[in-house]
C-alpha cells in the first residue's frame, strides 16, 4: 500500500453520466487505496454526471465548473494536483490501474516527459462501413509512431515545457506535438475507446478532428506541408497495394469529403463540443 498517492489522474467530463461510472470503476478495480490522486473535472455539465462521480468514487475529489471547456477543466485539474506525474484520462475511456502504473513508471527516469497508452479501438458494435473506416484509417502513416490519444502521462518537466492547454479543440494533438521529442509509446499501458455505432456518429466526430487540426495549424504548432504530404504518401501507398482495404478506403473519402463540407456550411465557426453519443449510449448500457 502506498504511503502517498505516485500521481494524479485528472478526468474532464462534459455530460457524461452514462460513462463516467465505468470509466471511475475500471480505473479502481484493482487500486491499492490512495495510490492515485483522482481528480473529476465536470466543465458545464447539465446531467448528472457530478453525481454519478461522487457516487462511483467517493474517494476523488470532483470540481465543478460552469464553463463547457475541456482545456479549462484540463488547466483547473492541473491546478489543484498535488502530486507529479499527472496522468489524463478521457471520461470515456476504460484503462486499468497496471496500465496507470506502466506510464508513471516510464517516467521515472526523467528523460521522457510523455509518454502514452496502447489504445484497444472496439468497433463490435459499430456498422460494417464504420468498421471498414477504421481498417483503412490505421494504415494512415500518422500511427506509425501510435496516436496520443485520451489517456497519457506527463512528468513534472514535461508539464513546466507544456505550459498551460490554450484554447483548443485537439489537446492530444497539442501535447503530441509539444513533447514528441520527449515521448514514448507505452505497449502494456492499454486502454479501450469505443468507435462509433454509425456513420453519422463517425461524421460528427472527424467533423471535430478536422476543426482541431485546422486550428492548429493556424497556430505556432502547425505540423508543416512537408510532414502531411509524407503522411498522406504513405496512406494512400499502403491503401493502393491492399484491395481487401478498398472499401474503408472508398467510405473513409466519404466520410472526409462529407465532414469537411459539413464544417463549412453548418458548422462554421463556433467552437462546439460534439461528442459522439452513439457509443455513450451503449456504455450507459453495459
Amino acid at each position: 500500500m502506498p504511503s502517498m498517492p505516485k500521481c494524479t489522474v485528472i478526468i474532464p467530463a462534459f455530460n457524461e453520466e452514462a460513462a463516467i461510472g465505468g470509466t471511475l470503476g475500471a480505473l479502481q478495480t484493482g487500486m491499492f487505496p490512495g495510490e492515485f490522486d483522482i481528480i473529476v473535472v465536470c466543465n458545464g455539465c447539465t446531467d448528472q454526471t457530478v453525481r454519478k462521480a461522487h457516487s462511483v468514487a467517493p474517494s476523488a475529489k470532483v470540481v465543478d465548473i460552469q464553463l463547457p471547456s475541456k482545456t479549462m477543466a484540463l488547466n483547473v485539474g492541473i491546478a489543484a494536483a498535488k502530486h507529479k506525474p499527472i496522468v489524463f484520462l478521457d471520461a470515456d475511456i476504460k484503462t486499468s490501474p497496471e496500465a496507470v502504473r506502466s506510464l508513471v513508471n516510464t517516467l521515472l527516469d526523467g528523460g521522457i516527459y510523455l509518454a502514452y497508452g496502447n489504445a484497444f479501438l472496439q468497433t463490435r458494435e459499430s456498422s460494417v462501413n464504420v468498421r471498414a473506416f477504421y481498417r483503412a484509417w490505421s494504415q494512415n502513416g500518422y500511427f506509425d509512431n501510435r496516436k496520443v490519444g485520451g489517456f497519457f502521462a506527463i512528468s513534472s518537466a514535461g508539464l513546466k515545457c507544456l505550459g498551460t492547454f490554450p484554447d483548443v479543440i485537439n489537446d492530444d494533438e497539442f501535447v503530441r506535438r509539444q513533447l514528441s521529442e520527449r515521448s514514448l509509446w507505452v505497449e502494456h499501458a492499454q486502454y479501450v475507446v469505443r468507435a462509433p455505432l454509425t456513420l453519422k456518429s463517425l461524421m460528427k466526430v472527424r467533423s471535430r478532428v478536422y476543426r482541431g487540426n485546422a486550428q492548429l495549424e493556424r497556430s505556432a504548432f502547425a505540423l508543416g506541408a512537408w510532414q502531411k504530404f509524407k503522411n498522406a504518401c504513405i496512406f494512400l501507398g499502403r491503401l493502393f497495394v491492399r484491395p481487401m482495404l478498398w472499401h474503408g478506403a472508398i467510405v473513409f473519402l466519404s466520410v472526409s469529403v462529407a465532414a469537411h463540407i459539413r464544417n463549412r456550411l453548418f458548422v462554421g465557426k463556433k467552437p462546439t463540443w460534439e461528442q459522439d453519443q452513439s457509443a455513450r449510449n451503449i456504455c450507459a448500457e453495459v
